[in-house]
Parts: structure tokens; C-alpha cells; sequence
């Protein structure tokens, strides 16, 4: 496999992985919300972020497999998709604690 057949792939994990952050960030705002991550929990959330995006370009570069690097989008995509939908469930928490 080629590098041009993984840059959308490639592509799609940035944005995910910018996703997580951002989603991860909001949703530690919340009142009684804790970090599940272990990773992210030891080192704290920048340099988790910094960690796992380096492992994840290590892993485009090797992978042999399309489906390796789709099912990592689809991994990220259900954590974003979790953050996001934590965040809607506890818009008004999230609300009162910013004002």
C-alpha cells in the first residue's frame, strides 16, 4: 500500500483525533465527569493527545491493510461520538458551570 492510498485515512484521524481533544476538553468541564482513559489520566490530556498521535502515524506508516486504518477511524469516531453525545445530555450542567 502506498502513501497516497493512506492519506485519507490519514486525513480522517487527524480530524478525529482533534475531535477527541476538543470534545475531551468540554466534556471534563462537566460537574462530576472523570477521564476513563488511563493514558490520559497519567499524563495529563496534551501530552496523551501528543503520545497517541505519533502512534498513530507510526501506525499509517506501517500498516499493510485499508481495513486496519478504517477500523482506527471507527474506533475514534465512536469516542468523539461519545464525548459529543455526553456533552448534549449535559448541555445545562456544562451551561451554569461557564456563566
Amino acid at each position: 500500500m502506498t502513501l497516497s492510498q493512506k492519506i485519507v485515512p490519514l486525513l480522517v484521524l487527524c480530524v478525529l483525533q482533534a475531535g477527541d481533544l476538543l470534545s475531551t476538553r468540554l466534556a471534563l468541564k462537566i460537574p462530576g465527569v472523570m477521564e476513563l482513559n488511563p493514558l490520559v489520566r497519567q499524563l495529563g490530556l496534551w501530552p496523551a493527545k501528543l503520545l497517541v498521535c505519533a502512534l498513530v502515524l507510526v501506525l499509517v506508516w506501517q500498516a499493510k491493510r485499508m481495513r486496519r486504518l478504517w477500523t482506527l477511524c471507527g474506533i475514534y469516531a465512536v469516542i468523539v461520538a461519545s464525548n459529543v453525545l455526553l456533552l448534549v445530555t449535559h448541555a445545562g450542567a456544562l451551561a451554569q458551570r461557564t456563566n
